[in-house]
């Protein structure tokens, strides 16, 4: 594939097939050729930029190592997960991704980053087909039997707990958790959950992970 351009509107049946062979076995092949990040208002996308944050993020998720990445805004540390995240939709099957972020507006916003990053990507990349459900909260990759939902913190000291054993999944994303309340209830409640998932993910050998993103929560 060395000098072939996945986005070529000439590509072969064979090099098509050769790329997607290439993509759901090296994600690091998906990121450098077929993901393209939104480019200002008139510019055309551009593409993925590789720095320590994101490169250690995404070693660490594939070894299995739980990642706390803590960033300043505007850097892209909810964007690198999102492609982690849109590339394990599209490629895996019977999987199940729960978010759990700090509010409606940014669960919204995580959701709209994802289905950017889709339409983005080659046309023959994308698993999701248009009656697939694709809004604020879920998406669907019915083809893949995928699923991504995304899930609130509780306001209340007595729900916290609920929220937790809620969110059962093998991949587990927090973001800005720093800004919880009652983090240290939720957490723990959800990180045990998922073991089962884990476990039965380490089995049979399919991705498998937490992710915790957040800004600081204080400026000291």
């Amino acid at each position: 594939l060395q000098g072939v351009d996945p986005f070529d509107p000439n590509l072969t049946f064979e090099q098509i097939l050769r790329i997607q062979v290439e993509v759901q076995n090296n994600f690091f092949y998906f990121i450098r050729e077929c993901v393209r990040a939104p480019g200002g208002t008139d510019d055309d996308p551009i593409q993925f930029r590789a720095n320590r944050g994101n490169i250690s993020l995404f070693w660490l998720f594939f070894n299995h190592i739980m990642t706390i990445l803590i960033q300043i805004r505007q850097t892209g540390k909810s964007y690198s997960t999102d492609v982690l995240m849109g590339y394990l939709l599209n490629t895996c099957f019977d999987l199940k991704i729960n978010l759990l972020t700090k509010d409606d507006t940014l669960r919204a916003a995580n959701l709209e980053r994802l289905k950017e990053i889709e339409k983005l990507i080659p046309y023959y990349l994308r698993k999701r087909k248009p009656n697939d459900v694709g809004n604020t909260e879920v998406l669907k990759v019915s083809v893949l039997n995928n699923k991504y939902e995304g899930h609130l913190p509780a306001n209340s000291p007595k729900d916290p707990n609920n929220v937790g054993r809620g969110l059962t999944s093998p991949i587990f994303q927090i973001d800005n958790a720093a800004f919880f309340k009652h983090i240290s209830i939720s957490l723990p409640a959800a990180l045990a959950a998922g073991t089962a998932a884990r476990d039965i993910a380490r089995r049979n050998g399919t991705p498998y992970g937490t992710i915790l993103t957040t800004t600081a929560g204080k400026k000291d």
